[in-house]
């Protein structure tokens, strides 16, 4: 099975795709899409939808976990983050991919075991779960990678839920 990740983002996205197979993990794909500050609103939707299409083509994705947002300080980046999150999911939804909406905190229980890890904790729990040589980088890529575990995990979860409910 492939598992997506996606920290949304409207100038810089970042996204990690991972396979599962008798349950050994591996990374796929892992990167970032930009879009230039100098070009429109609708025009950077577009260019994440034409770019996130590209990025999911070549893998037959089965599910994704995407970083809910939160808007703390600036009102105009969060509408515009909250747009492009709306492009992404319906990008994905085109596609027949099951979307699952995941918090920072549920990110960091899910990878390290507690809610309150740092960045570096993360990092350092996702090279060893997908036996990478180095730590994800950069950063925003690292956070898809995440996200990309975070997605097998729910869904390895929720299959051994409904196994024992069904016993």
């Amino acid at each position: 099975m492939v598992f997506l990740g996606i920290d949304p983002g409207y100038g810089r996205l970042g996204y990690g795709l991972i396979e599962v197979k008798s349950n050994t993990l591996r990374q796929l794909s892992a990167g970032v899409i930009e879009t230039p500050a100098k070009n429109t609103v609708g025009e950077r939707l577009i260019e994440i939808e034409e770019k996130l299409n590209a990025v999911v083509a070549p893998f037959e994705v089965d599910h994704c976990a995407l970083e809910n947002v939160f808007i703390k300080k600036n009102l105009t980046t969060g509408i515009e983050l909250i747009q492009a999150r709306g492009v992404i999911l319906l990008t994905l939804t085109k596609q027949n991919i099951h979307v699952n909406s995941v918090s920072p905190t549920q990110i960091k229980k899910l990878i390290t075991g507690s809610g309150t890890s740092n960045k570096k904790q993360i990092q350092l729990m996702i090279k060893k779960l997908l036996n990478l040589r180095e730590l994800p980088k950069p950063d925003d890529a690292a956070d898809g990678l995440g996200l990309a575990l975070c997605a097998w995990m729910q869904h390895r979860n929720t299959r051994i839920k409904s196994k024992v409910v069904q016993s």
